[in-house]
Parts: structure tokens; sequence; C-alpha cells
């Protein structure tokens, strides 16, 4: 950590990257190959966090926009007017104070003078919040217009909740939840985690949540659902999901417990290949983990790798895994700042000593460090990428509290590809083998991406 106390200032991705989980169209669509391109604009539910600063709520908490605000204008990776971003706040405070019945003053002008605009706007956001039931909605509203106006993937706004999320598994503790992850809208479990409570409850890969705790979920992004299903240790929540083949809705009440799956596992499986399985970069990385997996494989015969990223969201740059394939002193990782300065890292020279024929699994869920692990072990040569194009949200995220137990990320730095230098945000990594895994295969626990890698590893093992 940068800064003492309970700031954050890291060099990750946001978390599961449930807040730009691609959209699920009908059965039969694939929903691990498309890359999307905008966050979800699904508003969380809010819970109460205690500040240790009440003089930050006063007028409705203006104070805390402000903070984000200033934090955009000074920390974003590119300058930005300050019309774009308040227009942003404007259209979703209004929304939001609309939906409460709050009556809705004329729209400021804003003429990108920095001090001046946000008087205007804080002028008209004082005067609705003392006329709202719950301000702090219009001041989550407000941040999240800021973020949602630049259409990056590193920059967005944490409810408590996510921010709790957000600290849970960067840290690679788990989530108290249910055990679940979800993607598309309505929102799919795509894996249950083992012996969690969903796994105990018996919700399965392929159920749709159409409600969670009475509520209509079906128009809730993998972000909103998550925010609904995760909450304190001991609560409960009921999921109402829809089961192919069944014409009513199953409900099943679930107990929230924390869920810590290993982060790194491995496997043996067809013709003496070795799968290791990354979910996360977590702080402290995981080349010492992965270093170990491998070697266990080198005294069980494995004569090839698989490595599995799909999902991964990225998380703590991790230099030391990328340098457990490359040759000593090459470019692992390359970023551009603000002021446009390039930065590299080089590898730490811990390569491993016998590198096997490998084949590196993605999908559109893997997204941020794990594109820039994925980047530089397709541009040296070492891994066949097979699956789908990765996220291209490629960049790092500076988070920060504002003092209400809510965060804001910010967009510090994008990477760039380590050998080509080519750009790697809005792009991505595209595979060498394009396979797409579809709802239909995720409900019949089918898996063409990784049929499709043992294939190539046991061709190119019998290749002249």
């Amino acid at each position: 950590m940068k800064n003492p106390g309970s700031q954050m200032h890291r060099r990750l991705a946001p978390v599961l990257l449930v807040w730009l989980l691609p959209l699920l169209a009908a059965c039969g669509v694939a929903v691990e190959d498309v890359t999307p391109t905008t966050a979800p604009t699904d508003t969380p539910v809010v819970v109460a966090t205690p500040t240790p600063n009440a003089a930050l709520l006063e007028q409705g908490g203006v104070a805390i926009v402000q903070r984000a605000y200033e934090r955009l204008l000074d920390a974003y990776i590119d300058p930005l007017e300050p019309s774009r971003i308040l227009d942003g706040a404007w259209t979703l405070l209004t929304v939001k104070a609309g939906e409460q019945g709050v009556e809705v003053p004329l729209k400021p002008t804003f003429a990108d003078d920095r001090v001046g605009d946000f008087l205007l706007f804080q002028q008209a956001y004082v005067e609705m919040a003392a006329a709202s039931p719950d301000a702090t909605q219009l001041r989550y509203a407000s941040i999240r217009g800021m973020t949602e106006a630049l259409q990056d993937c590193h920059t967005f706004f944490l409810t408590p909740v996510a921010s709790n999320t957000l600290n849970d598994a960067r840290e690679g503790i788990g989530i108290v939840g249910i055990g679940v992850e979800l993607a598309g809208v309505p929102v799919m479990v795509i894996e249950v985690i083992t012996s969690g409570p969903a796994d105990r409850g018996g919700i399965l890969p392929g159920d749709v949540v159409i409600e969670i705790d009475g509520e209509d979920a079906t128009g809730f992004g993998p972000a909103s659902a998550q925010e609904r299903i995760n909450g304190e240790e001991g609560t409960t929540v009921t999921i109402g999901i829809q089961r192919a083949g069944f014409a009513d809705l199953t409900y099943v009440a679930l107990t929230r417990e924390r869920v810590n799956p290993p982060n790194v596992e491995a496997r043996v499986i067809d013709g003496g290949i070795g799968y290791v399985r990354a979910r996360n970069f977590v702080d402290g990385g995981i080349s010492a983990d992965l270093r170990r997996k491998l070697d266990e494989f080198e005294a069980q015969g494995v004569t090839s790798w698989i490595l599995d990223i799909r999902g991964n969201p990225g998380g703590r740059l991790d230099t030391g895994a990328i340098s457990l394939f490359v040759p000593p002193g090459s470019i692992v990782v390359k970023a551009r700042d603000r002021e446009g300065t390039v930065t590299e890292d080089l590898s730490n020279g811990n390569v491993i000593p016998t590198l096997r024929p490998m084949a590196l699994l993605t999908n559109n869920r893997t997204g941020s460090v794990a594109e820039v692990f994925a980047a530089a072990l397709q541009e040296y040569g070492v891994a066949y990428v097979v699956g789908a194009n990765t996220n291209g949200c490629v960049g790092y995220t500076d988070v920060q509290e504002l003092g209400d137990g809510s965060s804001l990320a910010v967009t510090s730095h994008v990477n760039l590809g380590p050998v080509s230098g080519t750009v790697l945000a809005g792009i991505g990594v595209a595979p060498d083998e394009i396979v797409p895994r579809t709802a239909e295969d995720i409900a019949a626990i089918r898996d063409p991406q990784l049929d499709a890698a043992i294939a190539h590893l046991q061709q190119a093992a019998v290749a002249p």
C-alpha cells in the first residue's frame, strides 16, 4: 500500500470484472466470445456503513462528490474537461432524484471552469439532497455518473459492499456470499464453488437467477446481482432460479459465508497434461504457487501444460509470474502514464529450467493483469492461446476510499504489449485459436475450449 490507513493504492484490476461481464443473449449464443465495450449501468444496493468523518455527509455528502470530481481531474490517465464528468454526474443524479420524487432544477451550463462548474453543480445538488429521502443514493448516482461518462473499465465507483469485496478478493481471503460466479443479463451461474452454500443448496452451472430476495433480477447485470447476493456472514438470501427443462422457478434459501476457493489449482488430465487454473492475481503474487505446481508436474511425468486464466480479472501486478516463462532480462510489462512516460519492468531471471509445450486458456472475462500475462506469453511465443478474446480492460487502477466507506477507482496507466508495444486497452489479446463456449455448454458442463487446448497439445506431441 502506498498510503496509510484505509486508503488503497494498487496496480490492480476491478474485482471479478463483474462490472464488465458481457451480456448473455438467448440460449445458443456464445457467452464467452464477446468483448464488452462499456460497463453495465445497473445500480447496486446500498449497505449502510459508518463513516469516520460525519462532517463529510453534510449537505447530502457533497464534499464526497467533490473529492471524486477533483480526483478524476487530477489523476485520470488522460486530461478531462470538467463539463464531461459533471454532465455524467448530472445525468444519473437527476434520474435518481426523479425516482425519489424530488423536483429537479434546471441543468446548469458548464463552461469547463474547474471551480465555477462545480459550484454550479453543488448548488443544484444540495437543493435536491435537502428534499431527498435518501441523499446517499443521490451521492452514489452522481459519482457513478462521473465514471460512466468516461466509458473506461478501470475507472469506476464502488459502494461500501463492493469496496469490501474488492479488498477481500485482492487479499485472497475469499468473498462473503454463496459461492457462485455469474455472467450475463439475466445472470447465469457459470461456476459453483465446491462445498460453498450454493453447492450445498443444489444450485448448478447453467441456472439463471430470476429473483433475489423476492426482487425481480431479470434486468440485473452481474454487479447488481452480486451486490445483492453478497452481504454479511450468517445472514440469509433467497435465490429464485430458472433451470433448463423446468417450467417453474426453484427457490433456494442460503446462508452467506466466506467462500475462499484455492486461488491456484492443479491436476493431471488426459495423456499426462498438467492443468493449472489461476483465479486471481492476488496480493503477494502467484508465482510461488504456480512454480510449485509446475515442479510437481515434473515429478509426475507431465509432458505439457495448460494454464487456465479464464474468468481471471487480474489483480496485483505480478512480474514474477511472467518471469517464470521468459528469458532473463526480458521486458515483461510495459505501461504508459498520464504524462506519456513509458515504463518497463524486466524479468527477474527466475525462469523455470524446463519449459514444456503450453496452451493458455482465455475468455472475455480474462482481464487486466491476466491480459498482461497472456500478452507476454503469446508475444514471446511461450504459449498457444485458446478460447476467446480477452476483455481489453488493460491498465492500472488506483483505488482510494472517499470517506464514507465507498471508493473510487481511477485509471492511472495503460498497458502495452511487452514486445509489440501495441496498446492493449480496448483490444485485449486475440487467441491463436478461437473457440466459443455457449450457454448450453455451461449447463451441460461441457468445455470445448479445454478440449481444444488438449487436442492442440496432443497433436503437437506427435507432429514431426
